[in-house]
């Protein structure tokens, strides 16, 4: 790997604060060695110092115009510097060499140090052999023992550096500690989970999760047991091709297209009872409420296309706005079933539908107030007067209604029936 490429980090406004402050006395490390290295962008910094962290991340705070978060509390000195364009991880080292530190990592290619002063390079474990050979490797036989959320970021890594192949010796390692997954804290699974599955490589990411025996099984209350995951992987490997189909066919439509929930539905409906699986999960504290809620939808709704009128504008306001999610998800089904042409069929009058309709399908429109109904019923404030909203809005949905005077006509029938 060409070193020279890290030298352009030195323009960088964060790093010329952090060798003023530290007299020099300072490295980056890991990830924004490794992507520079690698030609990727690089916005995020880690950094360590050899002491005096708490002060050198004040006064770079106040120089730089930053906001300070302490990150280690009173266990170790972490501190994060977070401005408009960049953040900036600085960690104090606290006595412990260079090389013990970096040992401490999870992956050689995330155990590499540059001084930014010198020039001095350290690579402690082969992480830049790693890196041209694009290869995931532990940094030691201990790289998970001393936090299990690293079986996580195995995967996570893999889908995010392009190219890339995880060893098996460190795959084995990983596996050994995926048991102890479910101890750890659920926002930081959380947050390493929903990489992954956000990630357009995300069949990559579920595949070593299948491999480490952590999918299915902590899906399903624990990880550490084996299950199945050949529906699931069909499924999201199909995803992006439907969703890409749905652009070609509608860019309009597929605009801001959000994969993320339907990637995770597809790891749920070849559970047993995915409903039951999925509010397990969201109550494990890895599915946020907001996601879990648009995975139920797509859950609900992501079985059959609709085929008929009526069961498109159904379809159409059930789903509301996410529908698009909802329409990528069953193409992905019909992929793996082998009948991408019958989706295509009932995709283009669905399309048609929304681009005419559908704000209207989405949330109708209140066409009379419940004084209105009230007085066409002849009946008071109760009950009687929701039904007939409800059955005004059902209408609308179907398409019988198309205003006020259609909306009095259903009212009345109701009061004469």
């Amino acid at each position: 790997m060409q070193l020279e490429a890290l030298k352009s980090l030195r323009s960088h406004r964060a790093v010329r604060g952090l060798v003023r402050a530290t007299g020099g006395e300072c490295h980056l490390v890991g990830g924004v060695v490794r992507d520079r290295l690698l030609g990727l962008a690089v916005r995020d910094l880690d950094a360590v110092v050899a002491g005096s962290g708490a002060e050198v991340a004040e006064r770079l705070a106040a120089e730089l115009r930053a906001r300070l978060v302490r990150l280690g509390g009173k266990e170790f000195a972490a501190f994060r510097l977070v401005a408009r364009r960049w953040v900036l991880d600085l960690w104090d080292r606290e006595g412990a060499s260079l090389e013990a530190d970096l040992l401490r990592r999870d992956f050689t290619v995330n155990a590499l140090a540059w001084a930014p002063a010198g020039g001095a390079f350290a690579d402690p474990c082969g992480g830049l052999d790693d890196l041209a050979r694009r290869v995931l490797r532990a940094a030691t036989p201990a790289s998970f023992t001393g936090d299990p959320l690293r079986v996580l970021r195995l995967p996570r890594l893999l889908v995010q550096l392009p190219g890339f192949t995880a060893d098996e010796e460190t795959v084995a390692l990983a596996r050994a500690s995926a048991p102890a997954l479910p101890a750890v804290a659920a926002e930081r699974v959380r947050e390493e989970l929903a990489l992954i599955l956000g990630n357009a490589e995300a069949h990559r990411g579920v595949e070593l999760l299948a491999r480490l025996e952590v999918y299915p099984p902590l899906w399903l209350g624990g990880a550490g047991r084996s299950g199945e995951p050949a529906a699931a992987l069909a499924l999201l490997r199909a995803l992006p091709a439907a969703a890409e189909r749905l652009r070609e066919l509608a860019p309009d439509v597929a605009r801001g297209l959000d994969l993320a929930p339907a990637a995770w539905a597809a790891t749920f409906l070849p559970l047993p009872d995915p409903p039951a699986a999925l509010e397990r999960f969201r109550e494990a504290g890895y599915l946020t409420r907001r996601l879990a809620e648009r995975v139920q939808l797509l859950l609900h709704l992501g079985n059959s296309a609709p085929e008929d009128d009526r069961g498109r504008r159904r379809f159409l306001h059930a789903a509301g706005p996410a529908w698009p999610a909802v329409a990528v998800l069953l193409g992905a089904r019909a992929a793996a079933a082998g009948s991408s042409d019958a989706w295509e069929r009932a995709l283009r009058p669905l399309v048609e539908l929304a681009r005419r309709e559908g704000a209207a399908l989405f949330v109708p429109p209140r066409l009379l107030s419940g004084e209105e109904v009230q007085a066409l019923l002849g009946v008071p404030p109760g009950p009687a007067v929701g039904r007939a909203l409800a059955a005004v809005r059902e209408a609308q949905v179907e398409g019988s209604v198309r205003g006020r005077e259609d909306a009095m006509r259903v009212v009345r029938g109701l009061r004469e029936g």
